[in-house]
């Protein structure tokens, strides 16, 4: 890999790890509910160049868009909202290549080789002991949500991939504009549409403005593009670093301790899922439709 492409990719995962912080402080006066559907319109709103309606919308996409638009970015706010440790939270997400894979055999009937099993029953085993050394009830609750937010990412996210009909831009600005009306239904039950303008300072704004396009366009973006120049299994194992990152932020911002028992557990999801990102022999990139 290029060194002027490895930094656009370790600056993308610092990004997504130190993101999980930046939420945390957009929660300091949006609710989960109120996040997600903040967020649902600042991209749509970017993205409305590419948003062009269908005369018929799959009900497979339709569902993938709610499942990733809805059901992810929700859980995993509410996730990031309740836990104690967001470095708890940061592992739990790379349970996404594993949970992938297993989705992918069951409704797709995709080939998962000896190595790849033994990779998804490393990152499982590390995940188990995660939860099982996690003593805060809420943390452990964050650990659920992640679970639950990151298998319908997975899933979302191979329907999507599996659809060579729809750009990817315009498929990303229908997750923002499907996801409005359950959003603002569920905001709408919980309390305000959003919170009380005298509250929200310059830091909550940027952190809304960072997780929204940073994090979300411009380092899937960034992502997207090097897996057109480079094999998968160059560029995946990278995403392995965004732990890390998250780590070491939730450290120098809130003074999280991190456990050895923490590292271990977490070293074992990020093994499993290198060993099954190792395991993948194809040497062709995502190709985008755009």
């Amino acid at each position: 890999m290029k060194p002027l492409h490895l930094a656009l990719l370790l600056f993308t995962v610092a990004i997504w790890g130190f993101n999980f912080v930046v939420t945390r402080v957009a929660l300091e006066v949006f609710s989960a509910e109120q996040l997600a559907f903040a967020r649902s319109i600042l991209t749509l709103a970017i993205l409305l160049p590419w948003w062009k309606p269908f005369e018929r919308i799959p009900w497979r996409l339709m569902a993938a868009a709610l499942a990733i638009g809805t059901g992810s970015f929700y859980l995993l706010y509410k996730a990031i909202d309740i836990t104690e440790s967001l470095t708890t939270v940061a592992v739990g997400t790379q349970l996404m290549p594993p949970l992938t894979a297993i989705l992918a055999l069951l409704f797709f009937h995709e080939r998962i080789s000896r190595n790849k099993w033994l990779g998804v029953l490393i990152a499982m085993v590390g995940a188990v002991y995660v939860a099982g050394i996690t003593s805060s009830k809420l943390s452990l609750l964050a650990l659920g949500l992640t679970f639950l937010a990151v298998l319908f990412y997975s899933g979302g996210s191979i329907v999507i991939g599996k659809s060579t009909a729809v750009g990817v831009w315009r498929m990303l600005a229908w997750i923002s504009a499907l996801s409005l009306l359950p959003l603002g239904l569920m905001t709408a039950v919980a309390g305000p549409l959003f919170p009380d303008p005298g509250l929200l300072e310059i830091r909550h704004w940027l952190a809304l403005l960072f997780a929204a396009v940073l994090a979300a366009l411009l380092g899937q973006a960034v992502l997207f593009s090097l897996y057109r120049r480079y094999p998968v299994s160059v560029v995946a194992p990278w995403v392995l670093l965004i732990p890390v990152f998250a780590g070491v932020s939730s450290m120098l911002v809130y003074g999280e301790t991190i456990s050895v028992k923490l590292i271990l557990g977490g070293s074992m999801v990020i093994v499993g899922v290198w060993l099954q990102q190792r395991s993948d022999k194809r040497s062709a990139g995502v190709t985008l439709n755009i």
